[in-house]
């Protein structure tokens, strides 16, 4: 996503600003509770987003008939609290991105930009630089000095006895450029062997080239300055795996049809919002009970019992996802060995184990263009073995002790977030990585209508309703997802 800090904020100002005025006087109290628990403009933009959407829906006729009644009364009040409170309280929302979807189906907007020209190594329609910014051009830029342009056997021609080379960008600068002989250098890869070739002299538009290891001596190798042609006299095409050329390129002649040229598409990435109902039952004699013995209305309570559902369906939907669908590190698990000697010191079984997550994380910051992995999901292996260091390594997350369900544990070494999976084998796990846009994730979770009553409520013995969670979920970047085999050593 290629916007800048400003206009970005000013846009998802601009969106939190109108959704905010867009709330009623009733909704608005429940966003001023939600404030609190928002670390952002964006936290308070999706919060402000799923309330404008309930309220819609609760101040349509529709919503009307269904959510009163003369003899029963209204329970949207008690349902408002439970959609100020879902963003806050999902336990993903640090480890994916969620956005709040005005419809049934959303487009996540993302902008490419692609190799215009066939100059290069690039052609055109090749994805120069992913949407978060990721360089894949190979450093064919018109600077006027060229790189580490690589050229492969396969693109190799023969005259006789010589290998024929290409090179992008022609006429050379030697000429305007003082020490240009030490800026141009071909290194020429012959069964397995690097030679490296540097000018001799110039006569008329051909440099004789020597080598480094006899500089004043001539070779066959020439190269032309005007036409970029670069000749291999006396090496056989068929031995020759690859050369690699640095040179000095005149950029007095960068038209559009000798330089590479970058070219802006707008990728739409559409995000579906399915259904998912469940139906709730209760009697009007026990929600009178409930509240008269204990002082919580049933509805209230049962409400936010479905809601726990929800989130149990959607942390797992998301966790399984992840792991089974990652390709980061060619889909091959990261081995981690967790040390277990009692004869090394626990700051050094963290270091090391500091510097493998290290290594992982480079995967990712690759693969993503912007961030090292900075999550982690894991089974009990890496848990048991985190929860021994001392504080120094280890924050724990403050958590009722003995509750066993997906959720944030700590953070190790003040820098990765990590989160346990009890449903995980005891050696799996992941790392993926979370920054502080919104597109910066590689997972995405779109949510409409987090709570919705679908039903007519029946008066008499029994009250039903339904309640439904409109969801759509995009794994965006998988090879930001790396699987972990966390094992205790020997």
């Amino acid at each position: 996503m290629r916007i800048s800090k400003n206009d970005a904020w000013r846009r998802i100002q601009d969106s939190t600003v109108s959704k905010l005025a867009g709330l009623g006087q009733t909704a608005q109290q429940f966003m001023k509770v939600a404030d609190a628990d928002c670390k952002d403009l964006h936290e308070r933009g999706v919060v402000a987003g799923l309330l404008g959407n309930f309220q819609r829906i609760m101040d349509s006729d529709l919503g009307q008939t269904l959510t009163h009644s003369q003899d029963f009364g209204p329970y949207v009040m008690e349902v408002w609290p439970l959609v100020t409170a879902w963003y806050p309280d999902f336990p993903l929302k640090e480890l994916i991105s969620v956005q709040d979807m005005d419809k049934p189906l959303a487009y996540l907007f993302f902008s490419l930009l692609k190799a215009g020209t066939n100059k290069a190594d690039t052609v055109s329609g090749d994805v120069v630089e992913t949407a978060t910014g990721l360089r894949t051009i190979r450093g064919r830029y018109p600077t006027g000095e060229i790189f580490g342009e690589t050229i492969l056997a396969a693109d190799l021609d023969t005259t006789g006895d010589s290998a024929l080379a290409l090179l992008a960008y022609s006429p050379l600068n030697v000429a305007a450029i003082p020490g240009y002989d030490k800026k141009i250098r071909i290194k020429v890869t012959v069964s397995g062997t690097d030679t490296d070739y540097i000018p001799l002299s110039i006569v008329g538009d051909t440099i004789t080239m020597a080598t480094v290891a006899a500089p004043t001596v001539a070779t066959q190798v020439t190269l032309n300055i005007q036409t970029g042609l670069l000749t291999l006299g006396g090496i056989t095409k068929a031995n020759i795996s690859k050369v690699v050329a640095n040179y000095v390129w005149n950029v007095d002649y960068a038209t559009t049809e000798n330089i590479q040229r970058v070219k802006e598409e707008v990728e739409l990435r559409p995000m579906e919002a399915t259904p998912r109902a469940l139906m709730l039952e209760w009697t009007l004699f026990s929600e009178y009970l409930k509240k008269t013995q204990f002082g919580q209305d049933i509805r209230t309570d049962n409400t936010k019992r479905i809601l726990k559902l929800m989130y149990d369906y959607q942390v797992r939907y998301i966790l399984d996802e992840m792991y089974d669908y990652a390709t980061g590190n060619s889909a091959n698990a990261f081995a981690i060995t967790l040390p277990n000697s009692t004869s090394i010191s626990l700051d050094v079984q963290a270091a090391n184990v500091m510097q493998q997550l290290k290594s992982c994380g480079n995967i990712i910051e690759l693969a993503s263009g912007r961030i090292e992995g900075n999550k982690i999901v894991v089974g009990k292996n890496f848990k048991s073995w985190v929860e021994s260091l001392p504080s120094t390594w280890w924050k724990p997350e403050a958590e009722a002790k003995g509750f066993s369900a997906p959720r944030k544990i700590g953070v190790f070494a003040g820098f990765y977030d990590v989160y346990y999976d009890n449903v995980r084998a005891a050696a799996e796990g992941f790392m993926t990585y979370r920054g502080d846009e919104w597109y910066d994730a590689a997972y995405y979770l779109g949510e409409y209508m987090p709570i919705v009553p679908t039903d007519a409520i029946a008066l008499g013995v029994t009250v039903r309703s339904s309640f439904c969670s409109m969801e759509s979920y995009r794994f965006d970047k998988p090879t930001c997802v790396v699987r972990l085999n966390c094992t205790f050593s020997a």
